[in-house]
């Protein structure tokens, strides 16, 4: 077991990460970092340490009059994320099974024992943060700063756009999301080989849902 420190920005990311999960931050909508600054406690500095992080995950957008909005794809853009995520996510999780080692097993069996807990409890702002975790530390343990910041720019903005606002045309066993999770963990512990090939595999099986997902016209920009 081990404790992570984090900084105040990573903690503001956080929070605002789960409000755009949550779908409590919508698609379009203008994050004002006076208001975020009084709501969470933190300075606007901080606040814009936090936006930045998030802008270079594409998850929200920095427009040329400065303000900053919660990003939104069409689906044309999600199916290109999509493409480039096949072929950067496989190697990231094809690094981590070559240098596989019992911390990086702990590192990822803690999120997916995080999504068990928010999927029983129903909390699915919890097990998105846990899911959206799991890969973000998938790509960390790579030890590769070109492919962590590669996979961080193109993965998390999809996951985040369609988890929040295409949910009833997903998946809803989320349960067996979290060991589908707990399944890649034993295939990266069987080797590169094995785990390269379900990762292709899972990414191909979310792209094919989210495009599903993408077909209602309600928020999708076409």
């Amino acid at each position: 077991m081990h404790i992570q420190v984090i900084s105040k920005a990573e903690q503001v990311r956080q929070a605002i990460l789960v409000e755009i999960l949550s779908g409590k931050l919508r698609p379009g909508q203008r994050l004002l970092e006076a208001r975020l600054s009084k709501e969470l406690g933190v300075s606007q500095a901080t606040v814009n340490a936090a936006l930045q992080d998030l802008h270079n995950q594409g998850l929200v957008t920095k427009l040329l009059n400065r303000s900053t909005n919660v990003s939104r794809y069409t689906a044309a853009e999600i199916e290109k994320l999509f493409a480039v995520r096949a072929v950067l996510e496989p190697a990231a999780v094809g690094s981590v099974a070559a240098n596989w080692s019992p911390e990086a097993r702990e590192c990822l069996a803690e999120q997916v024992e995080r999504m068990r807990r928010a999927a029983r409890a129903k909390d699915l702002p919890k097990f998105c943060l846990a899911d959206y975790t799991f890969h973000q530390e998938i790509y960390r343990l790579s030890d590769n700063s070109f492919l962590i910041q590669a996979c961080q720019a193109i993965a998390a903005a999809p996951f985040a756009y369609i988890l929040c606002d295409h949910l009833e045309a997903l998946p809803t066993d989320y349960l067996a999301l979290a060991e589908d999770h707990h399944e890649l963990i034993l295939a990266i512990e069987e080797g590169p080989e094995a785990a390269v090939k379900l990762t292709r595999a899972r990414i191909e099986e979310w792209r094919q849902h989210s495009l599903r997902a993408l077909e209602s016209p309600s928020l999708v920009e076409r």
